[in-house]
């Protein structure tokens, strides 16, 4: 163990300072859009598409839901003509992003393809027309203020800046499309500020941690330290590194309404990726944490030089997409504090 650190040292020393500045590169990254959760999509609801208008006013659709059918009437005041009229018809699949419609007109119908940009807006492009039109849904969980969204935090590990294994993941979670705000912090910050800052970017609203390497023992300390402020909603560690003997305060009860332990099944290699790691303690395996799951799944699949930079893939992982889904909907909360909670009931294992 201790020869593996002193490489991983001397390796350090060498690559020097390289550090690149936290922020995403102009063209960003693909989008990282997650499922929309279990079973089919739910789309149904009052949608509004601003830079459209009938009968003297902002058009607003119905749309109807039977299963997968989709069905969006015009809704207007009963003196207009249009009031009722059918804009567009398509079909939806569980997890789907895509769906084709029909567009009734004059004679026949035309053909287009409807885009979920997120769960509370959705874009329809007519074949041979320019542009799009956008509806964005004004009513149930979709009017909430937007300051009401939940935030999620990323907190970067030693050499993620250098590296960019959990920065490339912050850029590319395309936050609109889970309803939620974003900010990126380094595991090296001060960690009173950085609980300042997330408190006040929350604004009262559900935060979830996402941390990688070392950033994954500071989101997991940062939950402990909010427990007074009413808890986070979401932990994620992501192969959380810190000294040999894991981490070594207890998650208590009250502070995490869900923790999800990622951990590299292969151990930290001494590559360019996870040399910072190999200085101090993988967690590994936390049994106690709500889900616990060995990456890569397979065993076959290790490679011990890389899997503890795989944050893109480990973020891929159902239960994290599942969370965040519900995280998005408002489905998932902190759970509620008395002064009669027990601390220490959930502590890790080593």
């Amino acid at each position: 163990m201790w020869s593996t650190r002193i490489a991983a040292l001397l390796a350090l020393a060498v690559a020097g300072p390289r550090l690149w500045a936290q922020e995403c590169p102009p063209d960003g990254t693909p989008p990282m859009r997650p499922s929309l959760g279990r079973g089919a999509v739910e789309l149904a609801g009052v949608y509004r598409a601003p830079f459209e208008f009938v009968c003297g006013g902002p058009l607003t659709l119905r749309v109807r839901q039977s299963g997968t059918e989709l069905v969006a009437t015009v809704q207007a005041e009963d003196g207009c003509a249009q009031n009722g009229q059918v804009r567009w018809r398509g079909s939806v699949a569980a997890g789907g992003t895509e769906f084709a419609v029909t567009v009734p007109r004059p004679g026949g119908v035309m053909t287009g393809t409807a885009t979920l940009l997120d769960p509370c807006t959705i874009a329809v492009t007519v074949a041979g027309r320019a542009g799009s039109a956008r509806y964005t849904r004004t009513d149930g969980s979709c009017a909430a203020d937007a300051g009401r969204r939940p935030l999620v935090v990323f907190v970067g590990g030693a050499l993620d800046d250098w590296n960019r294994n959990l920065l490339k993941v912050f850029c590319a979670y395309d936050a609109r499309w889970e309803r939620t705000r974003k900010l990126y912090v380094m595991h090296t910050e001060d960690a009173t500020e950085v609980r300042r800052r997330v408190l006040r970017e929350a604004a009262g609203a559900p935060v979830a941690l996402i941390g990688h390497s070392y950033g994954g023992n500071y989101a997991y300390e940062l939950a402990n330290a909010m427990r007074g402020d009413g808890g986070v909603a979401l932990l994620v560690t992501l192969d959380p590194v810190s000294g040999p003997a894991g981490p070594r305060i207890p998650l208590e009860q009250g502070t995490a309404g869900r923790w999800i332990n990622v951990w590299a099944g292969s151990g930290i290699g001494l590559s360019s990726c996870g040399l910072a790691g190999a200085l101090g303690g993988a967690w590994g395996s936390q049994p106690r944490a709500d889900a616990d799951r060995r990456f890569p799944p397979d065993p076959s699949d290790d490679n011990p030089s890389m899997d503890h930079c795989k944050t893109e893939q480990m973020m891929r992982l159902k239960p994290i997409q599942d969370a965040l889904a519900e995280l998005a909907s408002g489905q998932d909360r902190p759970p509620p504090l008395s002064p009669s909670t027990p601390s220490s009931v959930v502590s890790p294992n080593r």
